[in-house]
């Protein structure tokens, strides 16, 4: 056709796209390997610090930045993929293609764009179940993570997405070599580090192979923005108490794998014989994490850090709430730094009915007490308790605030001055361990008191 543009090879197109999403993927667990890396390297001093901060607040977010790129642009390419597979149907396989601006029957991430979820949720509403599934098939990470779109359609996605992470797994993600002839005395301890990330990637195969058989239920699932959240329960109209529960610093996707964070979550669903209890465990950004001092005695600490990280939860509470039930009560439960986290929340105007702080670490500063919440807390003697009596950590926390209902528990050492001390103590709350059968009882009286 003289004059004119001959009509794209629609395979063509979506192997290319397919070819771009996995280079965006490898590139971002390049990134997260790297991450690694710099965390667990012993270097000690203020160019290390310097260098991290460097890493962390402008290379690492490069790379990201450019493996969003590439999944942005497999997105494009699918998008143009499926408009010039409708005009060649349209014309009887012969259309010619062009610059295109989109078609209003194909839908796409740039449809979404900037929207609240609750414009999302009016956006998903005016698609045709066809246009649903099509969107889910060609664009699973933004069906799979974005608020507003229904959590039944999230979960589908995500199936997608784990099963693609699996792939890239598998295939893309070699075991680190050692290299003997490397004479950097430091090079054992990074390729230390380096494997170990490795190791704990590969260690998701199984949890991941789960989602993908639909065992596990992932509400949010993307490794490039360190996002994870696995829903427990149906979530429908049955549903008459949600859970948003939030685990505490240090927690990332590798925590999820053994069921960790999840362990309080399914005993508080599995409790519910009506079936009206459901729990979202929720990681959907970075927490804090690195070595003990920089996770612990920084990042936890830090009130940019959680201002971050808030906005991410509060938009999620969004979703979370657009599903609710008219009868059904919102409750936001935190383990240690998971209760800053949902203060944070808070004061970007979440809002849950019930808010649990299980050893809850202190409020960001400006946080208030929402007059229409429940406030509750519940913790052994501990480490974290002590810290922030002394002055050491945080100014507001829910032992002190008079907001929150106060529960004491003896830890199994007795009320000794020693187990004021105790990391111990400060992870027993958060668990289903035997002797924690009595703080477990009184948050599930909390939880059915309405």
């Amino acid at each position: 056709m003289a004059g004119g543009f001959h009509g794209a090879d629609v395979a063509q197109l979506r192997q290319l796209a397919a070819t771009m999403r996995s280079a965006g993927r490898m590139l971002d667990g390049q990134r997260l390997a790297f991450n690694a890396g710099v965390a667990g390297t012993p270097w000690p001093g203020p160019d290390a610090e310097r260098f991290r901060q460097d890493w962390k607040g402008s290379h690492s977010r490069s790379m990201g930045a450019a493996a969003l790129f590439l999944d942005q642009a497999a997105d494009a390419l699918l998008r143009q993929a499926n408009e010039q597979e409708s005009a060649s149907s349209a014309a009887g396989g012969s259309a010619v293609s062009g610059p295109s601006g989109g078609s209003s029957g194909t839908p796409s991430p740039g449809d979404i764009a900037g929207k609240s979820a609750p414009e999302v949720r009016d956006w998903w509403v005016s698609l045709s179940d066809a246009q649903h599934q099509d969107f889910i098939r060609d664009h699973p990470g933004a069906a799979g993570n974005t608020n507003g779109i229904p959590f039944d359609a999230r979960v589908e996605a995500n199936r997608l997405n784990a099963q693609e992470r699996i792939v890239w797994l598998q295939a893309k993600d070699p075991e680190p070599e050692f290299n003997p002839w490397n004479m950097d005395s430091s090079y054992p301890v990074r390729f230390a580090a380096e494997h170990e990330a490795w190791r704990e990637r590969q260690s998701g195969l199984a949890y991941l192979q789960r989602a993908v058989d639909g065992k596990i239920q992932l509400a949010a699932y993307d490794p490039g923005e360190q996002s994870i959240v696995e829903l427990i329960g149906s979530y429908d109209e049955h549903t008459t108490s949600v859970i948003t529960y939030v685990p505490g610093t240090t927690t990332n996707e590798a925590s999820f794998y053994g069921g960790g964070p999840q362990q309080l979550a399914n005993r508080f669903v599995e409790a519910d014989k009506s079936g009206g209890t459901a729990a979202f465990v929720y990681k959907g950004s970075e927490f804090p994490d690195g070595d003990f001092v920089e996770a612990f005695l920084v990042e936890a600490k830090s009130d940019e850090f959680v201002a971050d990280s808030a906005p991410v939860l509060r938009a999620f509470q969004d979703a979370v709430d657009l599903e609710l039930p008219s009868v059904a009560q919102s409750v936001g439960m935190g383990h240690s730094w998971g209760l800053r986290n949902l203060t944070g929340a808070e004061t970007e105007g979440a809002h849950f009915d019930k808010l649990i702080a299980l050893s809850g670490a202190a409020m960001p500063p400006g946080w208030e007490p929402d007059p229409g919440t429940d406030y509750s807390s519940f913790t052994y003697p501990d480490i974290l308790l002590t810290a922030e009596a002394n002055g050491v950590v945080g100014e507001n926390y829910p032992m002190k605030e008079p907001a929150f209902e106060k529960h004491v528990y003896e830890p199994p050492g007795g009320f000794e001055w020693t187990e004021a001390y105790s990391i111990d103590n400060h992870s027993l709350i958060a668990t289903t361990d035997p002797w924690n059968e009595k703080a477990i009882n009184d948050v599930r009286t909390e939880l059915r008191d309405r």
